[in-house]
């Protein structure tokens, strides 16, 4: 097992922790849907988070190359993981037993919290992208941060204008860019 398995694994773990509180969180709305009302915005919020759980963990692979695993590279790589697990949280409701759920009141109560940790997660990705600058491919580095700034433009247009249409708008695009960059992303992989 070289460095990167062995640092690749313990964030796995942690990206792994957050699909599965989005899966459980969306199993329980799915098990509770009688009592749940309906957000189509809160919907799009869950699947932009899962769509970036998944698109950030396999971003690591342009991490392969690294030729020194320092402490404070492992430590910065780390945080991506983690603000990634709380946007899960902040997704997703958690379904009391009894009560109604209201998806639409929970989106309209957690957008700042979702999109600010969204929006903190792009400035950590940009502002670690100093990382990419020792791998095989350094220019990687300056590509990471301007594929970032869109992402981050909307974010911030969710997060501070509150009207339906900055929620949709951002929300519908963050969804594009992701699939796009996957896309492109795939194109890579050798």
């Amino acid at each position: 097992m070289d460095k990167f398995d062995f640092v690749l694994i313990l964030l796995s773990f942690v990206f792994a922790m957050a699909m599965g509180h989005l899966l459980a969180g969306v199993g329980a709305l799915v098990s509770a849907r009688e009592r749940v009302r309906f957000s189509p915005l809160l919907t799009l919020a869950i699947l932009n988070a899962l769509l970036q759980t998944f698109v950030d963990w396999l971003a690591l692979w342009d991490l392969r190359s690294l030729p020194e695993w320092d402490l404070l590279t492992i430590a910065v790589i780390f945080t991506y993981p983690i603000v990634i697990y709380f946007l899960c949280v902040a997704a997703v409701p958690e379904p009391s037993r009894e009560q109604p759920v209201d998806m639409e009141a929970f989106y309209w109560k957690t957008r700042r919290l979702y999109y600010g940790l969204f929006s903190l997660l792009l400035l950590i990705f940009m502002g670690g992208s100093w990382v990419l600058l020792r791998t095989s491919a350094p220019e990687l580095a300056l590509q990471q941060c301007l594929s970032n700034l869109p992402f981050l433009l909307l974010c911030l247009l969710a997060l501070f204008v509150p009207a339906r249409w900055a929620q949709w708008t951002a929300g519908v695009a963050l969804l594009l860019l992701t699939v796009g960059w996957s896309i492109l992303f795939t194109s890579t992989i050798r």
